[in-house]
């Protein structure tokens, strides 16, 4: 694969990775609280903006590089993430979530500001679309925050360069079309009339055996042997079938015949008499 999509792949997938972190820390945090005394829920957004800083603090302050760009060999260029510029990360990456969890649970009575918080969440849903299509075009800052300070990803795995196969991908596939070509085309199959070929070509013989059955209260169906429902007999041999596994043979093959004689099963008739 080119280096430059790789390395877009790459950009891409360290950005999930970090929100699946925060969420992570967030969802376990959700928990403590649930179980911890009231008093502390008011103080969540403060709780929240705790623990993103200190991800912050450990991942880009003290490493350049994120939780998730450090898993994919990823950092930021040194010489663009100076001290002013680490600020202004923090306050773009982190104090934002705050503010706006701040609003929420403490000015819920404020129809202006949660007016003005709805505006503003549009408008940067709209940035990071925007931001999203750059990103695609040219390759470079994936996250708004990274195009409004101008940072760019440079490549830490050296000899360890990470490689993607698509061996597993290709038998899925292969083997994906393979079941939907066998979905597709089983219905075009004519199973019965495939299975009668077959037993003639490679299964015994049938004997000829044209004594006529009598129907008693130990007759069995030659098809499924078990007591004929609705007895019928084929015309040309006599032998004794229920009525479902005579007609259902036959809408499956017209050329059915006797599975103990070889007759001809197109005519068949309902038998009449019982001999005990």
């Amino acid at each position: 694969m080119n280096s430059k999509y790789l390395l877009r792949v790459n950009q891409l997938d360290a950005v999930q990775l970090d929100d699946g972190i925060r969420k992570i820390f967030a969802d376990s945090l959700s928990k403590i609280l649930d179980i911890s005394p009231k008093i502390f829920t008011k103080f969540h957004p403060e709780l929240d903006l705790l623990l993103r800083t200190l991800l912050w603090r450990f991942s880009v302050y003290k490493e350049k590089a994120s939780f998730g760009q450090q898993m994919l060999f990823l950092r930021y260029n040194d010489e663009q993430l100076r001290s002013w510029k680490l600020i202004l990360h923090f306050l773009f990456a982190v104090a934002p979530k705050y503010l706006r969890d701040r609003i929420v649970y403490k000015y819920t009575n404020s129809e202006m500001l949660q007016k003005s918080l709805s505006v503003t969440q549009t408008t940067l849903n709209v940035l990071y679309l925007l931001n999203m299509m750059h990103f695609l075009k040219t390759g470079r800052s994936p996250t708004l925050v990274d195009f409004l300070l101008g940072l760019e990803y440079a490549d830490a795995a050296g000899k360890h360069q990470r490689t993607i196969g698509y061996f597993h991908m290709t038998r899925e596939l292969l083997w994906a079309g393979f079941i939907e070509f066998i979905g597709n085309i089983l219905p075009f199959i004519n199973y019965h009339k495939l299975k009668r070929r077959l037993q003639g070509v490679f299964g015994e013989k049938t004997t000829i055996n044209r004594e006529k059955m009598k129907l008693s209260d130990k007759t069995l169906c030659v098809f499924c042997n078990e007591r004929p429902t609705l007895p019928q007999e084929i015309t040309s041999c006599c032998h004794i079938y229920c009525y479902y596994c005579l007609r259902g043979n036959l809408d499956a093959d017209p050329d059915f015949k006797c599975t103990l004689c070889g007759s001809n099963g197109m005519q068949f008739d309902k038998v009449s008499g019982f001999v005990r």
